[in-house]
């Protein structure tokens, strides 16, 4: 499966990022995958979780907050679609952040 057009315009086009709800690991949080384009070439594809609870109270939360699932480099779209399909996400879901109640 491949992302969608609109998403991979996303990122070349627009150099904006991506992001999709993942089911999470550990109870009681949330997870998502996330995908920006990198200022040296390829893209960084980030998996995390973080308590429900500082998503549901709208509390700020930071890098310590997060659990990292998975951080990838990769160098080309097809490889986004690999890594992203890797945590357990159709490459298909992938859509701009605020689709899908991403935090940051």
């Amino acid at each position: 499966m491949t992302m969608r057009i609109a998403a991979r315009n996303r990122l070349t086009m627009l150099g904006g990022a991506l992001a999709a709800r993942r089911e999470p690991e550990s109870a009681g949080h949330y997870s998502w995958v996330w995908v920006i384009p990198l200022p040296g070439g390829g893209y960084r594809v980030r998996t995390f979780e973080v308590a429900s609870e500082l998503v549901d109270e709208d509390v700020s939360f930071f890098d310590e907050d997060m659990r990292i699932v998975g951080d990838e480099r990769v160098m080309s779209l097809d490889d986004i679609d690999g890594a992203v399909a890797r945590v357990g996400v159709d490459p298909k879901a992938l859509d701009a952040p605020w689709k899908c109640d991403f935090p940051l």
